[in-house]
């Protein structure tokens, strides 16, 4: 545990999650990253408090990725936060030299409160705001707006999500009982 940036108190690392460059990421308290999660972070990845990685959940791509708090990443979730350029004349694989290719790599971002289903695929640059619900098998290829439901390949809002100020009130009564 001792190679990540930071490992927060009662944060969990399952042994069988695969951790590529452990010492740019960042796990804060209480956060659990399950079992066959893959990891690669090139460049900075932060799991906030409380967030959870399920089982098979990938974030890949070289960039930055920020999941903050009460987050919750479902089972076989894909985050990518770069990618080759195919319309250039570079090659593309990490078999050949980096002068040979062009990634383009950036930031997702997924705030407060969050829900991503399983087998959602989140792409390069996307923001999903506070308390955003991302329906199973969602493709996210655009910024999401807070407390709002999405679905399907053209990640269409399909409801707001109800209940915020409560939500957040649980969420700071358990912050407080754990300062105890």
């Amino acid at each position: 545990m001792s190679d990540f940036l930071f490992i927060g108190k009662d944060a969990v690392v399952f042994p069988l999650a695969k951790i590529v460059f452990p010492e740019t990421v960042f796990i804060d308290d209480h956060a659990v990253v399950s079992d066959f999660c893959f990891i690669l972070g090139k460049k900075f990845v932060k799991i906030g408090k409380y967030s959870h990685l399920a089982p098979y959940a990938m974030i890949t791509g070289g960039g930055e990725v920020y999941i903050q708090d009460f987050v919750d990443i479902s089972y076989a979730v894909k985050i990518i936060s770069g990618t080759d350029d195919i319309f250039g004349d570079s090659l593309f694989t990490p078999s050949v030299p980096a002068n040979l290719r062009k990634v383009k790599r950036s930031t997702v971002e997924i705030n407060n409160f969050a829900f991503i289903g399983a087998n959602s695929l989140i792409y390069p640059g996307v923001k999903i705001g506070e308390g955003a619900i991302v329906n199973p098998g969602t493709i996210v290829r655009k910024n999401l707006d807070s407390w709002t439901v999405y679905d399907g390949q053209e990640c269409l809002p399909v409801g707001k999500r109800k209940y915020r100020e409560e939500i957040i009130r649980k969420a700071e009564q358990l912050v407080e009982l754990r300062k105890k």
